[in-house]
């Protein structure tokens, strides 16, 4: 029985040792993480991607700011003349404004995936557990009852 006890004994020392080592790891993973300038050093084009993509969705939801408004105030006024004359510049200025809208879209979506990436690789658990997030959502967006099933059948 003394040899048991023992055994068991080292087993948990062991274990403890493990746990502790995994610990330690997992801390330096977080603060490696959490190191921009870290993370700068190694991915220096991903972070300039995130960092802009960062400040265009930040523009985008702040509005854009009084700049742009006078800008659109002053083709208004530029707008008096007769239209004939501005069809071909308000045509090139809407498809610009187009163009910018969808590097916009892809900045964010590329912002978006390379945050995803990023958790997924430091915290454990995390791209399973957004799967199963991301799953739930489409279940319920995609499954809501038809309105004659919800009202009784004479």
């Amino acid at each position: 029985m003394g040899e048991t006890t023992n055994q068991i004994e080292n087993y948990i020392d062991h274990k403890r040792e493990d746990l502790g080592s995994n610990l330690q790891e997992l801390e330096q993973k977080v603060k490696s993480a959490t190191d921009w300038k870290w993370q700068f050093q190694k991915n220096p084009m991903t972070m300039l991607g995130i960092a802009f993509g960062g400040g265009v969705m930040l523009a985008a939801m702040m509005g854009g700011g009084g700049r742009g408004r006078r800008r659109r105030d002053e083709f208004r006024y530029i707008e008096t003349r007769p239209p004939a004359q501005h069809a071909g510049t308000e045509r090139q200025k809407q498809k610009a404004l187009e163009t910018w809208d969808n590097i916009k879209g892809a900045l964010i979506g590329v912002a978006a995936t390379q945050f995803k990436s990023a958790l997924a690789s430091v915290v454990p658990g995390f791209q399973e557990q957004l799967h199963k997030t991301e799953t739930e959502k489409d279940k319920t967006i995609h499954h809501t009852p038809p309105a004659s099933m919800d009202q009784p059948v004479h």
